[in-house]
């Protein structure tokens, strides 16, 4: 029994050691070109792990070509596709949806 009870604490120890160790590669990453590339700030990530949630939200919207978050610089850079437009209110529903609060739009 001793056993077992050592193997799920082993287990969720180590799954909360992936969820806040991924690495952020940085807004270097982002296509660069005729692409616009938006920077919002987001606050309330804390560890690496947490940018991948807005990404994904944000990612999600049809007019993202890519999103990228940096939870130590508290924000997330935003690659908008080719000839559409993209609504801030959008980024920053997605960025509401993923349980962070938005700031401003910084460039």
């Amino acid at each position: 029994m001793m056993k077992y009870k050592v193997s799920v604490v082993v287990f969720f120890v180590l799954i909360a050691t992936i969820g806040c160790s991924s690495t952020n590669s940085g807004v270097g990453a982002l296509p660069s070109g005729e692409y616009e590339t938006r920077v919002y700030e987001v606050f309330g990530m804390d560890c690496p792990g947490c940018h991948g949630g807005v990404e994904k939200l944000i990612a999600k919207i049809p007019e993202v070509e890519k999103a990228e978050a940096n939870w130590e610089d508290k924000q997330v850079a935003v690659v908008v596709k080719e000839g559409v437009e993209l609504d801030d209110e959008q980024v920053w529903d997605a960025i509401r949806r993923a349980n962070f609060t938005p700031g401003k739009r910084i460039k």
